[in-house]
C-alpha cells in the first residue's frame, strides 16, 4: 500500500532572463488584459532573477536603456509626424487651390456652370460653398462675439465668484464650458513643508526612484 507523503510546493527560482524579457514586453504590450495574478507571478519570477546573477541585472539596465531610448524616439515622431501632417494639410489646400483656379480660369459653359476637368481615373469640378465668415479685422468685432480661454489661479477664480450675486453666478458658471482643473504640486508641497496642511492632498514618503549608472 502507497504511503501518502507531503511534497512542499517549489520555491520561486530564476527564471531565464530571455523568458523575463518576453513577458515584460508582453506586460507592456497588453498592460490592461493582465490580471492581477499574472503580475503578481511575473514580478516573483523578476525578483528571484534580479536576485540571481550579475549579468542579469545588466541586462536588466540594458532593457531599461532600451525603453528609454524607444520613448525618446516616440517622442521624436510625435513631433515629427505632427509637422508632417501640418505640411501635407497646407500642401493639400495649396494644391486644390491651384485646381480650383485653373477650372474658374477655364469660364463658364452656356449654362453658365464651370466645366469639368477630366482624367482617365479622375474629373475636377466645382460645387458651390455655402457662404462663410472671414475676419477682416478681429479687433473691431463685438465681444459678445467672441470666446475666451483663460488660465488663472483656481482662489481667484473663487474671489471672482464669490464678487457676484447669485444669479451673477450661475449665470457665469452656466457658461463655462468643459473646465480643466490643474494641481500645483509645487505650491501644494512648499506649503505642507511649510507646516500648512492642505485638505486632500498628503505627502507620500518611503518611496523610491531607480538610479541606474
Amino acid at each position: 500500500m502507497a504511503a501518502l507523503a507531503v511534497v512542499p510546493s517549489p520555491a520561486v527560482t530564476a527564471a531565464p532572463l530571455y523568458v523575463i524579457e518576453d513577458h515584460l514586453a508582453a506586460l507592456i504590450e497588453t498592460a490592461e488584459l493582465v490580471s492581477p495574478e499574472q503580475e503578481l507571478e511575473f514580478r516573483a519570477e523578476f525578483q528571484a532573477a534580479l536576485t540571481a546573477a550579475v549579468e542579469k541585472r545588466d541586462r536588466v539596465g540594458q532593457f531599461l536603456a532600451h525603453l528609454e531610448q524607444q520613448i525618446d524616439f516616440a517622442k521624436f515622431e510625435i513631433d515629427r509626424l505632427r509637422q508632417r501632417k501640418a505640411t501635407c494639410e497646407r500642401a493639400h489646400e495649396r494644391l486644390e487651390d491651384y485646381v480650383i483656379e485653373t477650372i474658374e480660369g477655364l469660364g463658364t459653359d452656356s449654362k453658365g456652370k464651370y466645366r469639368r476637368l477630366e482624367g482617365k481615373t479622375t474629373t475636377f469640378s466645382l460645387r458651390g460653398c455655402p457662404p462663410s465668415v472671414e475676419a477682416t479685422d478681429e479687433s473691431a468685432i463685438p465681444a459678445e462675439y467672441k470666446t475666451l480661454t483663460l488660465k488663472l489661479p483656481a482662489v481667484t477664480w473663487e474671489q471672482l465668484l464669490d464678487g457676484l450675486d447669485i444669479e451673477q453666478r450661475a449665470a457665469v458658471l452656466g457658461q463655462v464650458k468643459s473646465p480643466e482643473v490643474s494641481l500645483d504640486k509645487r505650491s501644494i508641497k512648499a506649503a505642507m513643508d511649510g507646516g500648512a496642511a492642505v485638505p486632500g492632498a498628503g505627502l507620500v514618503t518611503g518611496r523610491h526612484a531607480l538610479r541606474r549608472s
